[in-house]
């Protein structure tokens, strides 16, 4: 300090004599102003804007010791000898030729730069007090007397060189530094530091950067006092986290960078309960590394700030940050943490910012979140996570421990289905709390981004947009190919209709006293069974089915409903138990446009419809099939159901069927010859109208053959059938099924659909496609439910070349050899008989055909198209 008062004195008073070299311009500036700018710890200025920190070196307003001094003399001294020298000639010069005609006494500040690697020979002396600052860019270093080195002159506040070369630490002196207040070497590509540098005292450095080399280790070679505040090594190739820093360097640090290495082992950070010493650590940056996993860390005193930020960390144990009692900071983003235990963050109580942005955490509650008691705002970011929920859930119940909270989850995969009626319950209620500042957007600050990902009918919205109170999707337990929908928070709607359904769906959501609604119309739904939901219905609506069956143990489950439709359907008559039950709290039922088989069985039915009178939808409409009369009004003298009516029936019958016998014992062997001769000259088919599917399905034959008779089947039986006298409506598989869907998957959709099936055999067919599984089990399906089925063969088959099924079902029905006889008289024979169009128009308009009253969805109106195709039917709508 001595040195530095004389010289400062002498350039005081004999003022300035600039005389700059020719290599260098020379310019006089202020000593604050000079030094702010080489302050080269700025180069940490993003890091310290991150965790709203900074450091001034040479401000008195830091408050240590050395800076107050030095701002006292910037009070004094108010100019310095500022000296910029830029070389483009690859040569080698002299430091002091560079610093020629400037006066030795001045306060001097050099800064060369370097465009092609230039050599700077150093021949300034240790005892050269007027450099004060020296900054080099891309400059090489040599000594001139490879003894002393490049020496760091004592009174040098700021030495800082910028990709020197690799051999910088092994040329550079650093014993004879006492007021270096700021020492940088950067962008070399030395892999270790010498061993002389061992037990250099740095008496009065405030910042150390060795970044952007490619050091392998760092064990501190320098000796520190507590004026360090800045320890950067980061752009290194270091692998483990230095020990000293935590074992026995005895300097404060305010910062320590050790970002963008190849650190993978920090084992000497963790608790390993046993006495250690306590290092005084403020922030430790160990962002971009390859930290793959943390133990409980070790009491590191006043560590505010931990980076741990582009790691591959994947999981936060309960006891990983229990030591670090008085952080405030926390940095955790850009990791791959899927999992944050319990309490993780629960001694933390001083931590205002967590930061978990881009990581795949899926599944996160209040108890895993820091609680801050420190007044402050906790911020927490949770962006680009897996999170399908918010965090906090019934905050308005009092468990949202910290109103002061400021939540961001944007890019999110939120699930917008009911569980976020919590999200929205606490929202209201944030926006109700009477507290200054606090509101749902100053909760989630980004509330306005939020996006929902699922289910599908949310997917895209904007969570703001949507009133879950209102209306809200239930996913958890939805039948599939249903949605499920709660409605003001009371009533659950549930909507299968036109999903393609076969049965009903085995289980409903439980929403505990819920108004519960079903929905299972324009389905091919053929029977009505229990299920241990039915009794909790208010509504239930199976319209426009194919329903031919009401069990008992289902009726009875529905003694509670309110509404029950049933119309449109091929309902014959309900369970006699129905007789004994009344729908107290109905207050709308449909039975109409349904085939009521009225008998002496049935005279029950009548009654029963008068007790729910009020409760029926036009009761007038429940007719019966064939006496076109309606139910309400039948009674035993149109059914003839006295004793002695029953006597000569029995007689009558009795005699009709001794005549019947013995004819049909005649006629039986010759059953086809005698079908074919009636239907050629009379057009009388015996037997039919009992066989064949309803006059309107959509098709007459559903066609179903191997490709081994594609051809014939396109080229010769579609042209017969659907261009010939009848124009027979076919169902073919390659032009009727819905694109992109299994075949084998929509067979039963054809046999529904059509009066009649054809199956074409051949040889190919029962050695190939009968051995696949599928196909098999969806013919064997064809041969119990078809309405009729026609087997034709194509080759000739032995009853060898059959499975057995194939067999019991040949040898006791007809089936036709293309080829032979009469064979296209036959087929017709056996084909579904056609109405002429004009009684197909009558039988619509009478409503034969379910054509139920606007009042009710899927009737078919008056002038619908005739002609549905599979593609049609295959997504039934609601009309």
């Amino acid at each position: 300090m001595l040195l530095f008062c004389q010289g400062y004195c002498a350039y005081f008073f004999s003022g300035p004599a600039l005389n700059c070299s020719e290599l260098c311009s020379c310019s006089e500036d202020s000593l604050e102003t000079t030094l702010k700018e080489y302050d080269v710890s700025t180069s940490s200025e993003k890091a310290f804007e991150k965790y709203q920190f900074s450091v001034d070196l040479f401000s008195p307003e830091q408050g240590s010791a050395y800076s107050t001094m030095l701002g006292m003399f910037t009070t004094w001294l108010h100019q310095i000898v500022r000296v910029k020298c830029t070389l483009k000639d690859s040569k080698s010069y002299n430091a002091s030729l560079l610093l020629n005609g400037v006066d030795l006494l001045m306060f001097t500040a050099l800064h060369v730069k370097c465009s092609k690697g230039e050599r700077i020979v150093w021949d300034l002396a240790a005892s050269r007090t007027s450099l004060i600052i020296f900054v080099s860019d891309g400059c090489t270093f040599a000594p001139q007397d490879k003894k002393k080195g490049v020496v760091i002159p004592m009174n040098a506040w700021i030495w800082a060189v910028d990709s020197p070369g690799h051999n910088i630490f092994e040329v550079t002196e650093t014993k004879y530094t006492m007021n270096t207040v700021l020492l940088s070497i950067s962008g070399s590509r030395a892999t270790n530091i010498p061993s002389k540098w061992m037990g250099t005292y740095m008496t009065s450095a405030a910042t150390v950067i060795l970044h952007r080399n490619q050091l392998e280790s760092f064990e501190c070679p320098l000796r520190f006092t507590s004026r360090l505040e800045i320890m950067n090594l980061a752009y290194n190739k270091l692998t483990k986290f230095p020990s000293c820093f935590l074992e026995n360097l005895q300097a404060p640090i305010n910062y320590l960078s050790l970002s963008y290495n190849r650190m993978s082992d920090i084992s000497v950070m963790f608790d390993k309960h046993e006495r250690q010493y306590i290092p005084d650590i403020k922030i430790i940056d160990l962002s971009h590394n390859n930290i793959n996993g943390l133990e409980s860390m070790r009491d590191m005193g006043n560590l505010v700030i931990l980076d741990l930020s582009y790691n591959n960390i994947k999981e936060i144990s309960n006891d990983a940050f229990v030591n670090l009692a008085n952080m405030e900071q926390l940095y955790l983003e850009h990791n791959k943490i899927h999992m944050i235990r319990p309490y993780a963050f629960k001694m933390n109580t001083k931590l205002n910012h967590l930061d978990l942005e881009n990581n795949k955490v899926s599944d996160l509650n209040q108890e895993q979140l820091p609680i801050a008691l420190t007044g402050k705002p906790l911020s927490i970011n949770l962006k680009n996570n897996a999170l399908p929920y918010t965090p906090f859930k019934n905050c308005s119940r009092g468990n949202l421990n910290n109103v002061m909270i400021e939540l961001s989850m944007s890019a999110n995969p939120l699930n917008c289905d009911c569980k976020m009626m919590e999200f929205d319950h606490c929202t209201r209620w944030l926006d109700k709390l009477e507290i200054t500042n606090v509101s749902s957007r100053s909760v989630f600050k980004d509330i306005e981004d939020l996006t929902c990902a699922s289910p599908q009918e949310a997917a895209g919205k904007k969570v703001t947009g949507i009133d879950f109170l209102r209306s809200c999707i239930i996913v958890d337990d939805c039948p599939s190919k249903c949605s499920c929908q709660l409605e003001n928070t009371n009533t659950l709607l549930v909507n299968c209709s036109s999903r393609r359904l076969l049965e009903m769906p085995d289980t409903l959501p439980a929403v505990p006293n819920a108004f519960v609604k079903l929905h299972l119309s324009n389905n091919p739904l053929q029977m009505l069974t229990f299920r241990s939901y039915l009794s909790d219905l208010n509504e239930l609506h199976v319209d426009n089915c194919l329903l031919t069956t009401v069990t008992p143990a289902a009726i009875a489950a529905l003694q509670n409903i309110k509404v029950l439709t049933l119309h449109n359907n091929l309902l014959q008559k309900l369970p006699s138990s129905t007789k004994n039950i009344t729908l107290n709290r109905a207050t709308n039922v449909t039975l109409h446009n349904n085939r009521w088989e009225c008998s002496c069985d049935s005279l029950w039915l009548p009654r029963w419809l008068s007790k729910h009178k009020s409760a029926l939808w036009m009761p007038g409409k429940i007719v019966c099939s064939y006496l076109r009369k309606p139910v309400e009004d039948l009674t035993d003298v149109d059914l003839n159901c006295s004793a002695s009516a029953y006597l000569d029936t029995f007689l009558a019958v009795s005699l009709v069927l001794t005549s019947l016998i013995s004819t049909l014992v005649i006629v039986f062997c010759y059953r086809t010859e005698i079908n074919l001769l009636l239907y050629s000259k009379l057009g009388i088919r015996l037997g039919s109208n009992f066989s064949y599917g309803d006059l309107f399905h959509p098709y007459d034959a559903f066609v179903s053959y191997s490709q081994d008779n594609y051809r014939w089947v396109v080229d010769t039986l579609v042209p017969h059938l659907e261009n010939g006298e009848h124009k027979y409506r076919l169902c073919l598989h390659y032009r009727d099924f819905p694109p992109g869907e299994s075949v084998v998957e929509n067979i039963p959709w054809a046999i529904r659909l059509s009066r009649c099936s054809i199956l074409v055999l051949s040889k190919d067919f029962l050695r190939k496609e009968w051995c696949i599984m599928d196909v098999r089990s969806a013919f064997q399906r064809m041969l119990l439910v078809a309405n009729r089925l026609i087997i034709i063969t194509t080759d000739d088959i032995s009853p060898d070349d059959l499975t057995p099924d194939l067999q019991a079902y040949m040898n006791t029905h007809d089936y036709l050899r293309a080829g032979e006889p009469c064979f296209w008289e036959k087929l017709e024979m056996f084909l579904p008989p056609r109405e002429p169009a004009n009684d197909l128009q009558t039988a619509v308009s009478e409503g034969d055909i379910g054509s139920g009253d606007t009042k009710f969805k899927g009737e078919i109106s008056d002038g619908e198209n005739e002609e549905v195709s599979l593609r049609d039917m295959s997504e039934p709508s609601l009309r």
